[in-house]
């Protein structure tokens, strides 16, 4: 590379598409820079609700190489839910199923005419990204689930980063035959995530219940009223990543082999009004621009009120187990009754620029209040 790329530089690439979440985008961004220039990439285990962006970030890190020409070997990179690699298919081990989609994704990018050299340089310097990890416990409703201690002892295979022999098609000479390539799996980067939604439960019963030596700590919040005074209460506030553990995941039902493999364990904050009132204005899959399409195609312009947008985000973070699913829940469950036949609802307004559907706050409100 002419100028390489620093932590910093791709932190700031990623901070544009992944709002929020800096220690995350920090911890990725280490990682990133030591895959790209061959160095020892800790793996990245994301934990954190439905919602606050681990898939959005594993979208980024593809924009990321995407970006960048000069990464163009580091390119071929899968995302994949964990319970995809659950069951064994006759014929065909988990391990070589990530690889068969890693060469499908590679001959998708770079041709179906790969040689042997091409095709391993592609799948070693690939990122792996897998979603839903939680969902591989070795625990379910506290019994023993083999199926997935089998897949995590699957996935350990590769976070070890041992040789592995993988059959594929390649050309050589002009002719496609089939070979025997030596796989170093050590160089795979692996980003895994999921909600561990029982962890949260389960590390504030501990702590409430007093299993060990974890206590939920007080905060003092003082209150300034509108006449003046001035009130101090004691609230008792809980954060996960405040109080979690390692033995915490193992008890969840990650094996601490499989956990070990991970250099890097980021937690992601529940995201605020703030973060959740600029993906509802900006992201480009923000349920409002959605809407602002639809109804642009039946020649309406939707329009929306700052207060309005803001109602909608603030009603959206009480709601903190399920994040921005929550902007498109709510919003969806808004617009519906005028998607059908806006040119009859009673928010459209004929202006100088023709039709347009106003949303203001007293409408948001209302629905708000009916949804209670």
């Amino acid at each position: 590379m002419e100028k390489p790329l620093l932590p910093v530089d791709i932190d700031a690439f990623l901070a544009k598409r992944v709002l929020g979440q800096p220690d995350l985008l920090r911890r990725i961004s280490v990682s990133l820079y030591k895959h790209i220039h061959g160095l020892p990439a800790p793996n990245v285990l994301l934990i954190g609700n439905s919602g606050t962006g681990k898939t959005t970030l594993m979208r980024a890190v593809t924009d990321f190489y995407e970006a960048h020409q000069e990464l163009a070997r580091f390119r071929v990179m899968v995302i994949i839910n964990a319970n995809t690699l659950s069951a064994e298919i006759e014929g065909e081990d988990r391990t070589t199923r990530l690889f068969r989609k890693l060469e499908a994704q590679a001959k998708v990018l770079f041709g179906s005419a790969l040689s042997a050299k091409e095709l391993v340089d592609y799948l070693e310097n690939a990122t792996v990204c897998v979603d839903e990890v939680d969902k591989i416990s070795g625990r379910v409703s506290g019994k023993p689930n083999v199926e997935g201690i089998t897949t995590q002892y699957a996935l350990l295979t590769l976070l070890e980063g041992e040789k592995f022999l993988y059959r594929a098609k390649v050309v050589e000479d002009g002719r496609e035959v089939e070979a025997e390539l030596t796989l170093d799996t050590g160089r795979l980067l692996f980003v895994c995530g999921g909600a561990f939604e029982e962890l949260y439960d389960q590390v504030y019963a501990c702590l409430v219940n007093r299993r060990d030596d974890r206590r939920l700590k007080e905060v003092s919040e003082v209150e300034r009223k509108a006449d003046g005074t001035v009130s101090v209460r004691t609230v008792t506030k809980f954060k996960l990543r405040d109080y979690l553990r390692l033995g915490d995941l193992f008890a969840y039902g990650m094996m601490p082999q499989f956990v070990s493999r991970f250099g890097s364990i980021a937690m992601l904050d529940d995201l605020g009004k703030e973060e959740l009132l600029q993906i509802f204005l900006s992201a480009p899959n923000s349920p409002l621009r959605l809407c602002v399409d639809y109804f642009c195609h039946m020649g309406i312009t939707l329009r929306l009120t700052k207060e309005a947008a803001v109602a909608v985000a603030e009603a959206a973070a009480k709601n903190s187990r399920i994040g921005a699913r929550a902007l498109r829940e709510i919003f969806n469950g808004l617009i519906a009754p005028h998607e059908f036949d806006p040119y009859h609802s009673p928010l459209l307004q004929q202006t100088e620029t023709g039709p347009s559907l106003v949303l203001d706050a007293q409408t948001v409100t209302q629905y708000l209040t009916r949804m209670d």
